[in-house]
């Protein structure tokens, strides 16, 4: 139980930008480690993205669920909250200057950004078609071009992934 505990603590600590700059690491932890299947991880994330909260707090509460029952759920739940209460007690101590670090600021957006590729790159990796590509590049262009609220283009999207894809 304390193994899966201190690989969501390492996990909480590289969450910078939210739980989805680290899906690919949690990914390749859970199953490399045979706590999951490719599968199941599949299940956890769509679960945890449909229950209210952080996807990141959700994924670690189910897999500590799934494996050790309520009190894996309890203790995989903090081990997400200790590096943000860690951090937050730094910022506040510091805050002053570390706002007026730019340089601070700008490698940690580059640091997000890099881990919201490798994401990206292990969700598209499961790509099986040209049309799930042209569906994705679609739904990107009337999202930047478009004042189209982003839930009319994903149920759009979906709607035309069902036609193609059934």
């Amino acid at each position: 139980m304390f193994e899966v505990f201190f690989s969501f603590v390492k996990v909480g600590f590289l969450a910078f930008g939210g739980g989805w700059s680290v899906i690919g690491i949690i990914q390749n932890m859970l199953i490399s480690k045979g706590w999951l299947t490719a599968e199941q991880f599949k299940e956890v994330i769509s679960l945890a993205q449909m229950t209210p909260g952080p996807v990141l707090l959700n994924t670690a509460t189910y897999v500590g669920l799934k494996l050790y029952g309520i009190w894996g759920a309890i203790l995989n739940s903090f081990s997400i909250l200790i590096a943000p209460l860690i951090f937050t007690s730094i910022f506040f101590y510091f805050r002053e200057k570390i706002s007026k670090n730019k340089r601070l600021i700008t490698s940690l957006r580059y640091g997000v950004i890099f881990l919201i590729f490798l994401t990206l790159q292990s969700l598209t990796l499961k790509i099986d078609s040209v049309f799930q590509i042209v569906i994705a590049g679609i739904a990107f262009y009337f999202f930047i071009k478009t004042k189209i609220d982003p839930i009319y283009i994903i149920l759009a999207s979906g709607v035309l992934g069902i036609f193609l894809f059934s």
